[in-house]
């Protein structure tokens, strides 16, 4: 990477597997930080981890690439005195350390903040887990479909009552508390800038899933708030039709007054315009079936692609319901690079950038591959001023990989 992101001159220490902190790890790593990956000397288990699909482009694991591009990796025993010093000392090197352990983890390598702080004093400390640090459960394992699915409560959110609970998407939680760990960082190194003084930031999966469904859990203070009512209500203009072809157009107009003969234009349904059962918002919503019934009606005497260019000449809020595959070849996700390619060995594969873009590049430079486990062993090390017959004693007795 370039020395021209934003967070060039980062440093930042990466204790974390899987997704969920990794995750923001790869956009700081993105925007030109340099992230160090610890690995344990089998490496992270998400290298190996098959769940389900396998994910793997012949000899290529997307989801590894996803989130461990432009990192370097490292491998230590830190349960070994001399592979824990290994990290200490990078740890005096760094801006920030990033780890997902949980606390029992972090006390028992001697790697919780008094410690990491005795050695580097400006060091950011930022951790990610499962249910939060403080509380009973604050050593709790955590996953996405556990921490943030399940009991942050996105689970029962998406699923019809009376039906077989819905399964999360792969890492969707992860992804969504990556974002918040990447703030709290950004603003940590803001904030030391500023000030001098170092933060320790904290996110969790389960705080993760409040933010998000944090319209729900406000709303759970009104007196007849339901999560699934009996009888939800429909909204003629807010609704979803389904056009000839069998796509699904989902209409979004708050305010329909400026654009409500526009549409009843290009609908075929001029005759409506001044129906008093569809004058106003209240009256629409007042009984949505006539009016829902008479959209729907029309949306399915064409095709999407004829529809297309009728509904982008009123300018109002639609978009097409789109599948997973749409999204991958959607044309401005590509004018945004939003998906990019990388070359890994001979192959490319496309991985998807973090969502902040800087001076319009979400990713700044070309996308380096995901490390081998171990490959940046001997070059950090040797920055540390271990020479070659340390480092080689070091591999021998299992110490660093």
């Amino acid at each position: 990477m370039s020395g021209t992101g934003v967070f060039a001159g980062v440093r930042v220490i990466e204790l974390a597997q899987y997704v969920y902190v990794p995750g923001a790890g790869v956009m700081l790593a993105d925007q030109g930080a340099e992230v160090i990956k610890i690995e344990a000397i089998g490496g992270d288990p998400y290298r190996t981890l098959r769940v389900g699909t396998d994910r793997n482009l012949g000899d290529i694991n997307i989801a590894m690439e996803q989130n461990n591009r432009n990192k370097k990796s490292i491998a230590l025993d830190l349960k070994a005195g001399e592979g824990r010093e290994a990290l200490l000392r990078l740890v005096e090197t760094a801006d920030v350390f990033l780890t997902s352990l949980r606390p029992r983890a972090i006390a028992a390598l001697g790697l919780d903040v008094d410690a990491l702080r005795a050695r580097n004093p400006k060091i950011i400390y930022a951790r990610g887990n499962g249910v939060g640090f403080r509380g009973a459960e604050a050593n709790r394992p955590g996953f996405d479909a556990s921490a943030f699915w399940a009991r942050g409560g996105a689970c029962h959110a998406f699923t019809r009552p009376g039906q077989q609970p819905t399964s999360p998407r792969p890492a969707y939680g992860d992804h969504t508390g990556s974002l918040a760990i990447a703030y709290g960082i950004a603003g940590a190194l803001f904030r030391r800038a500023m000030t001098g003084e170092p933060s320790v930031v904290e996110n969790s999966l389960l705080a993760t899933a409040c933010w998000v469904l944090s319209a729900d859990l406000t709303m759970t203070q009104l007196p007849h708030y339901e999560t699934h009512p009996a009888h939800p209500i429909r909204r003629p203009l807010t609704y979803a039709y389904a056009t000839r072809d069998g796509k699904l157009v989902q209409l979004m107009i708050l305010n329909p007054a400026p654009r409500w003969a526009a549409l009843c234009g290009v609908l075929g349904l001029e005759h409506i315009v001044d129906d008093p059962r569809f004058a106003d918002e209240a009256a629409r919503n007042a009984d949505p079936d006539p009016l829902i019934a008479l959209i729907a009606q029309a949306f399915a005497r064409r095709d999407f692609a004829e529809w297309r260019p009728l509904l982008e000449a009123i300018d109002i809020p639609w978009e097409l319901i789109s599948s997973i595959e749409d999204v991958a070849n959607d044309p401005q996700v590509a004018a945004n690079a939003m998906m990019q390619d990388m070359a890994v060995g001979d192959s490319a594969i496309r991985i998807v950038a973090g969502p902040t873009a800087f001076d319009g590049a979400p990713i700044h430079g070309r996308p380096r591959p995901s490390p081998a486990l171990g490959a940046h062993t001997a070059e950090l090390l040797g920055e540390l001023g271990y020479d070659a017959a340390v480092l080689a004693d070091l591999r021998a007795r299992g110490v660093a990989g």
